[in-house]
């Protein structure tokens, strides 16, 4: 790509000539330039050189944002369940341990001290809560049989001494300790016998728990003031103890959960009682997204009009006067107060994505304006606030001068590549410290999440961000390198068919697609979409296939999907199969989710339609996608049936929003390393996208894949994951796509499977066994035609790939090695090029 590598090389000094270095404004501005079109490589020599010149501390903010975190992040774990809790004082952290068996119960809480390191104090069997002061723990001791509520008992522990003290014991039916002074813990609970009836009680040690709500009826999720003034809770229907509580421990805390869709129509909302402690009165009122301030003296919420209108409420806790904030048919959600109760902020769509507001009484004033879904606002303390960025599933956290407005991106990994899901944020009570429940590593499919605490009274330094550089720096031209040699087999042909990609013939199957409306299969635009592919397909020269099949709620009774095959030359039983879903939701044309990638899968075929490859492609529009990835899952019985041998897949789904900039960025989601790499490489050497990644493909048609072939799949969607904030909304219009984007996605999508079907797919059945003084590994023979030698690699699991040797036939002798060594092996064939993926195994 020639415009990388000028901008490249102008990074760079030419030996023996005569240069002046320049001063570091303009080196910040070229590094700026150079990032957002992906030139990593010069963009972080400039930013190296910055940061080792004296001017570096000027220009530490700017790049530390640029290239990962400001703020100190400590990993309290890399794998708890939920978002745990944070201590008042922000110095401890509670989570729930993951249970050693996939499915298995919670095994309890586990309390650390956060300092230098993290140190783990405590292991509990049952739920817990902190104290308001941090130093001090209440937890739920369960009895026998841990499903009776009556025989369990409230603990309080010293953290410092780990001396414990019980301060109830059986009786009372009791859940979880919600809130706790130095001098009494307040809990949910319900007298033996009672079925009607729960309550909210406060028990001191060596005395008789106190009853604190008089109200009939079931009562949960409580809030309370620091001072204990007030206490709010939620109405329910079901009492937690009917029926009985199933045992599992639980962590309290946490936040995060998700909208970011559409609102509307009028919903019937809680009933929220609101207790004076002292005098144990209670009132009620009845609306969403209650909350209250830090200090107890304000409570808001928002009421839903007869009409579908919304109205943001705030009242004094101990008053029964109420003042209407705002009131409209525009939605209104998750109110959050400032500390002092003077300010509300709120979410507020007035047009296609939500925005966060804050008002000062009837004084209102957008905070932000970001293109994507802006929510869930939380005061930290009366001047700033986080927020969260992007949709439900994958949101970013940011925090925000309310004066200002200025906007500090919070949680990253600090790495180029790599997008970070985050799930729920918790700020401590003084508002220093925020826990992020996370996959920093990008892996959304495992069950692993982990949590950390961003410290914001400490940022990095200078030392910090240019270690960063470096291992950024690292990584990406070791990428880069890999890739370049990887491709270069192919690189012309790739070349070739990536220069005759039109926008101009893309636009022409988007315009057409548009026109049909919704897509989905109760939808008259489904079949005439079907009509439609079966007829572009044809046009490319393929003899495209119907697949029909009988959903139960498809328009007349059918749907199909729409199959093309590009048939290979040297090993066409071999199959890489690239597929993009065609119909949308009921409610809208869908053309971003996902008539973007139907039309990037068109180009991506008609380039390739006069290049047949060694191994065999099938282009593969599915239908049926938003009921239930009904067609994917219909293609993939067929080729069951077909005994097909597919040995790599593609999916790409929503790539052509065009987001707030003018970069071309998007995210390969994953399942595969392998495939993941090949992506990037064809991206960087023969398009202008820029691409991150995320090992991602549940809940879309690359699950269907998944699960009949394994770990085989690739493919690009939505960066941001989901940031689109017309995703399933009826306003996913056509003027929202970028055109050229969705068109490099085509190039991207051309070129790997160029890459794939020239080269050996996976080997299988790799063991490494011991034998005589060394280990023998064996594998079954790749079964691509033309395979010369192959590559053993092994090592330990933190550089798995550090010694290779190369072999003729599919056995190698390694000399001894100790267990847990990793060995690798990946074909290479007669045109040099080598397996996309290894295929592993550990010496045992």
């Amino acid at each position: 790509m020639l415009l990388l590598s000028g901008l490249v090389a102008a990074g760079q000094s030419q030996p023996g000539a005569q240069t002046t270095a320049p001063a570091p404004d303009a080196r910040w501005r070229r590094a700026l330039d150079a990032w957002d079109t992906g030139a990593y490589p010069a963009a972080l020599d400039d930013l190296r050189a910055i940061m080792r010149s004296p001017q570096a501390p000027e220009y530490l903010e700017r790049v530390a944002l640029l290239t990962g975190e400001l703020y100190a992040t400590t990993e309290v774990t890399p794998d708890a369940v939920g978002g745990g809790a944070i201590s008042a004082d922000g110095r401890h952290v509670m989570y729930v341990v993951r249970p050693p068996k996939p499915g298995g119960p919670a095994t309890g809480v586990r309390i650390a001290r956060l300092g230098a390191t993290v140190e783990t104090i405590a292991d509990l069997p049952g739920p817990a809560a902190f104290d308001r002061s941090g130093r001090r723990v209440a937890w739920l001791r369960l009895g026998q049989p841990p499903s009776d509520a009556r025989n369990s008992e409230i603990v309080v522990r010293d953290l410092a001494t780990g001396t414990e003290q019980v301060w109830l014991g059986a009786g009372l039916h009791k859940t979880a300790p919600l809130s706790w002074s130095d001098d009494r813990v307040i809990f949910l609970g319900a007298e033996s016998g009672d079925s009607a009836r729960t309550d909210f009680y406060a028990v001191r040690p060596g005395s008789a728990p106190v009853r604190l709500t008089e109200e009939p009826g079931f009562k949960m999720n409580a809030v309370i003031d620091p001072r204990e003034t007030v206490l709010a809770y939620t109405v329910t229907t079901v009492s937690p103890f009917s029926p009985p509580a199933a045992g599992g421990a639980g962590a309290g805390g946490g936040g995060g959960g998700g909208r970011g869709g559409g609102r509307g129509g009028a919903p019937t909302l809680p009933t929220i009682g609101l207790v004076n402690v002292a005098a144990k009165s209670t009132r009620t009122v009845t609306g969403g997204g209650f909350t209250m301030s830090a200090d107890g003296s304000t409570v808001a919420w928002v009421s839903r009009g007869a009409d579908g209108s919304y109205t943001l409420n705030t009242s004094p806790a101990q008053s029964d006067k109420v003042t209407e904030i705002r009131s409209g048919r525009e939605p209104i959600n998750a109110p959050a107060l400032s500390p002092d109760g003077k300010l509300v902020a709120y979410e507020y769509r007035q047009f296609a994505d939500w925005e966060i507001y804050v008002s000062e009484g009837t004084n209102h004033r957008r905070l932000t304006r970001d293109i994507q879904h802006d929510l869930q606002p939380r005061f930290l303390n009366n001047s700033q606030l986080i927020g969260m960025i992007g949709e439900a599933r994958h949101r970013r956290s940011h925090l925000y001068d309310v004066a200002t407005g200025r906007r500090t991106p919070l949680l990253h990994n600090n790495t180029i590549r790599t997008v970070v899901p985050q799930y729920s944020w918790l700020p401590s009570a003084n508002g220093e410290r925020l826990l992020v429940s996370a996959d920093r590593d990008g892996d959304t499919v495992s069950p692993e999440r982990g949590l950390y605490v961003v410290d914001l009274t400490r940022k990095v330094t200078v030392a910090d961000v240019t270690a960063r550089i470096d291992r950024q720096l690292a990584a990406e031209s070791d990428l880069r390198d890999r890739v370049t040699a990887a491709f270069k087999p192919v690189a012309d042909l790739a070349r070739k068919v990536t220069g005759a990609a039109s926008v101009t013939r893309v636009w022409e199957h988007a315009r057409a697609l548009f026109d049909f409306d919704s897509k989905h299969i109760s939808q008259p635009g489904n079949a005439k979409a079907i009509e439609y592919l079966t007829q572009a397909y044809a046009s490319f020269g393929y003899k495209p296939e119907q697949q029909w099949f009988s959903p139960q709620n498809a328009l007349g009774g059918k749907t199909a999907n729409v199959v093309a095959r590009l048939p290979g030359t040297v090993n066409p039983e071999l199959i890489y199969v690239v597929s993009s879903h065609f119909d949308s939701v009921a409610v809208g044309p869908g053309a971003d989710d996902d008539t973007s990638g139907t039309t990037a899968l068109l180009e991506a075929a008609r380039i390739l339609a006069g290049t047949p490859l060694p191994a065999t492609v099938v282009f593969a529009s599915f239908t049926g996608e938003e009921a239930g990835l009904l067609g994917s899952r219909e293609f993939v019985r067929l080729a069951g049936e077909a005994k097909w041998n597919v040995v790599g897949a593609l999916n790409n789904d929503m790539i052509g929003w065009a987001g707030e900039s003018g970069r071309m960025d998007n995210t390969i989601r994953y399942s595969n390393a392998g495939i993941r790499d090949i992506q990037h490489g064809a991206a960087i050497l023969f398009s202008n996208l820029v691409l991150y990644d995320s090992k991602y493909y549940q809940g879309t048609d690359a699950a269907a894949f998944f699960t009949a072939w394994g770990d085989i799949v690739g493919g690009i969607g939505s960066y941001p994951i989901l940031g689109n904030p017309h995703y399933h909304q009826p306003t996913d219009y056509l003027d929202t796509i970028n055109q050229r984007q969705v068109t490099e996605t085509a190039k991207v999508t051309a070129a790997t499977l160029i890459y794939l079907a020239s080269s050996p797919s996976r080997l299988k059945d790799v063991k490494a066994a011991r034998s005589g003084t060394g280990v023998e590994v064996t594998w079954t023979p790749s079964p691509e035609t033309g395979v010369k030698s192959y590559i053993v690699a092994y090592g330990p699991a933190t550089d798995p790939l550090r010694t290779r040797v190369t072999v003729a036939s599919p056995k190698a002798v390694l000399p001894a090695l100790p267990a847990g060594t990793h060995v690798a092996v990946k074909a290479v064939n007669g045109r040099g090029l080598e397996g996309w993926d290894w295929a592993r195994a550990v010496v045992q």
